[in-house]
């Protein structure tokens, strides 16, 4: 039997469930809890060996800034508890299919970026690490100016997800154990030792350089 009203009171339901669980979530941000997979770094002070004039640098601060605001970001390597250095940061652009009559249809753009975050002494907390992202886009050779842009706007997609990688990684749980327990580990010989003096490495190609669709040496 069907009584008046009935339906009407069901189908509010699924809205106080909704309102019910962002109330919950928002209790939960007032009071402190930090989305998982994102911890604040342990270290007081950390220097980013990355030049802040590009715009990956300038992004990597701001996310480093937002997920740790009690790390204070210095401008030496000698006023660091924690280094990031960048190791190796290169562009990839590569036919992946043609069509019949042997023009590119698609191509594969590629960011290889490789790190490691260290400790004053030149401990790792993160020994050298490659982070990948690659993407397929389709090509047409009768709009190239077009494409090019197209291009572009991608690669500074990808370079935003590695940002996001790069957080997640200097956050993870585990920095905070490699450095609380650094010495022990060092005494161990289990932990590998770099020159926390290095030169900071350039990007390669420069910040927003895209390789061109007709330069064989990019596209092989």
């Amino acid at each position: 039997m069907h009584f008046a009203g009935q339906q009407t009171h069901s189908s509010r339901l699924p809205w106080l469930l909704r309102g019910a669980c962002l109330a919950l979530f928002m209790l939960l941000s007032a009071c402190g809890f930090a989305l998982r997979g994102v911890t604040p770094m342990p270290f007081e002070t950390l220097y980013i060996g990355i030049p802040d004039n590009t715009q990956f640098g300038a992004d990597v601060r701001r996310a480093l800034r937002a997920a740790s605001p009690n790390t204070k970001l210095v401008d030496t390597p000698k006023q660091a508890q924690a280094m990031l250095q960048q190791v190796a940061d290169t562009r990839s652009l590569r036919e992946v299919s043609l069509n019949a009559q042997g023009r590119v249809e698609e191509y594969e753009l590629g960011i290889n970026y490789t790190f490691r975050l260290i400790d004053a002494k030149g401990r790792a907390l993160i020994p050298d690490t490659t982070l990948s992202i690659y993407r397929e886009m389709p090509y047409d050779d009768q709009v190239v100016q077009a494409k090019q842009g197209q291009i572009e706007t991608l690669y500074r997609t990808m370079q935003r997800d590695l940002v996001s990688r790069l957080l997640r990684r200097m956050t993870a749980p585990e920095v905070r154990h490699a450095f609380e327990n650094a010495e022990q580990r060092a005494e161990d010989g289990e932990i590998p030792l770099y020159d926390p003096t290095a030169p900071d490495q350039q990007r390669t190609p420069a910040p927003w350089q895209t390789p061109s669709t007709t330069d064989p040496a990019i596209l092989r």
